[in-house]
């Protein structure tokens, strides 16, 4: 027996792809599609077919593990030559420069220098110049810019950093901002005008950082004004559709640590019940229908 539901308006095309290691939160979204009895097809970032045919839809989901700049800015072309074709466009989530944007930190802190904390590239020429601007600090971060999960991060003195990185290339070095009470993230959906917090969180890790090797504990977090409006203005400025921006609050301000394309999002549906597959997809639904 099929139910209709009274949202069912319009089947949408979706091709949606994704990588082995999200496919913690992918059952969620491919079943909250199939119930919606969307057109579904997913593909294995190792597995994708030609652009042409992957944005011959009505909906682009990318939740990939893909590190590729060419992949990305090839998408960004093929967009484009469809555009001005006058051929069907998808709905772009996310837009693939903004993908490539979020995935080297180095580009999110020239696009939101006022919101990271004090960051410099380390490229080998300056690093003791550049680092000896945190001498009188307890701790510096030494990060990949390129890194996901906080892989190969560090937490030195930076007596240590000097002696450690003076020629190392390729880093980042930035202020060390202690967390109050844990890690924030908060999930958003934006396109054009429409801004949605789908929810935000603590990550309290057993660690002065979450990621890699660390455990934590889950608190909901109250979206008041002054939270809502530092997600929207990162969301505007990252031009991400689905957002995971991760914050600290530190001495009554909010800190920007970066922005991630392919957020996860079981940890608040298994933590808090939020169903965070469905607000996803009444979003998307709102807009892909709108410019079919």
């Amino acid at each position: 027996m099929v139910y209709y539901s009274s949202f069912m308006k319009e089947r949408l095309s979706v091709n949606l792809v994704t990588s082995k290691i999200f496919w913690e939160s992918m059952p969620l979204l491919i079943g909250e599609i199939a119930r919606r009895e969307h057109y579904l097809s997913v593909f294995d970032e190792t597995n994708i077919p030609s652009l042409k045919s992957l944005l011959d839809s009505d909906v682009y989901i990318d939740l990939s593990a893909i590190t590729s700049v060419a992949f990305y800015e090839d998408v960004k072309g093929e967009y484009e030559r469809r555009l001005a074709a006058g051929d069907r466009t998808p709905l772009m989530i996310d837009p693939p420069e903004a993908i490539i944007n979020s995935m080297d930190k180095r580009r999110t802190h020239a696009i939101m220098p006022d919101l990271v904390p004090e960051s410099y590239n380390l490229d080998g020429s300056n690093n003791e110049g550049l680092i000896r601007k945190f001498m009188n600090d307890e701790y510096v971060v030494i990060k990949d810019p390129l890194s996901w999960w906080a892989k190969g991060i560090e937490r030195l003195s930076p007596e240590e950093a000097l002696e450690k990185h003076k020629a190392t290339e390729g880093l980042i070095v930035q202020k060390y901002i202690p967390f109050t009470d844990g890690v924030g993230r908060v999930l958003t959906l934006n396109h054009g005008s429409d801004f949605e917090i789908i929810c935000a969180y603590l990550r309290i890790p057993d660690s002065w950082r979450t990621g890699e090797g660390t455990t934590s504990r889950y608190g909901l977090v109250l979206v008041k004004d002054d939270l809502y409006n530092f997600a929207l203005t990162v969301s505007k400025r990252a031009g991400l559709y689905l957002n995971g921006i991760d914050y600290i609050e530190s001495s009554g301000k909010y800190v920007l640590l970066e922005v991630n394309a392919a957020p996860g999002f079981r940890d608040p549906y298994d933590e808090f019940r939020i169903n965070t597959p469905k607000i996803i997809m009444d979003h998307i639904e709102r807009h892909a229908r709108s410019q079919k």
